[in-house]
């Protein structure tokens, strides 16, 4: 009799969680642009609001009974400092979308004795991109290991898109990096599988606007050039 019980007010639960979405997703309608998709309705943080993607890295919080939002950062009072609840929350969402690129997609310079791990998204006709390459090896002797994403600033189909596609689809994707980023040829290549779209794709999603754009394993975006110092302390804090 007690395990029905449980099991009874566990779905009685989950329809009234259930019945909070539908509201907030009903509501929500009337006022998203056009097209709009709402991706997902979690339980932030904040008793009574909800955390709503709908294809935007910042969520908005909407009551339960969908009859107010607040689209903007969130703090949480602790007790000798605030939080800004809503940077977490777009660094996880961050983490979630840099999850789809495949380590193997992926041109990396590994450190032997790694204590921190990036994901640069580069362009190989950018200055400070080809500066942070020639310091590759310094980078590495600190321990941080640099992945390396395709995102060519001026668009896919331009020079750009072509000569990191020529990259990204060579027998030494690294050597041919490095060629490209001191400015030299590389043998024109071309594979089905190129994943320089796809990543240019997910680089617009994370909100990459320039290069090189560095983010950590944990989602914090950190834009622009580093010098390997800096780029260490950064990651320590």
């Amino acid at each position: 009799m007690k395990k029905f019980n449980i099991s009874f007010v566990f779905i009685l639960f989950s329809l009234f969680i259930a019945s909070d979405e539908e509201i907030i997703r009903n509501s929500l309608e009337k006022i998203l642009p056009a097209g709009s998709e709402i991706e997902s309705i979690q339980e932030s943080s904040i008793p009574g609001l909800y955390s709503v993607y709908y294809g935007d890295l910042e969520p908005i919080y909407v009551t339960k009974d969908g009859n107010f939002f607040i689209y903007g950062d969130i703090y949480k009072i602790n007790i000798d400092s605030i939080s800004n609840i809503t940077d977490l929350e777009i660094s996880k969402r961050r983490s979630i979308i840099l999850s789809n690129l495949k380590p193997s997609e992926l041109i990396s310079f590994k450190s032997k004795n790694e204590k921190y791990s990036v994901t640069v998204f580069t362009d190989v006709d950018c200055g400070y991109c080809r500066k942070l390459h020639n310091q590759i090896e310094e980078y590495n002797k600190l321990g941080i290991t640099i992945n390396y994403a395709a995102f060519p600033r001026s668009g896919l189909g331009t020079d750009s898109f072509t000569k990191m596609v020529n990259a990204w689809c060579s027998d030494n994707t690294k050597l041919s990096l490095t060629r490209l980023k001191n400015n030299k040829e590389v043998d024109a290549n071309f594979c089905d599988n190129q994943p320089v779209s796809k990543h240019y794709a997910i680089g617009k999603k994370l909100g990459v606007t320039g290069t090189p754009a560095i983010f950590s394993t944990d989602g914090i975006l950190i834009p622009g050039y580093l010098s390997p110092e800096d780029l260490l302390t950064k990651l320590k804090s």
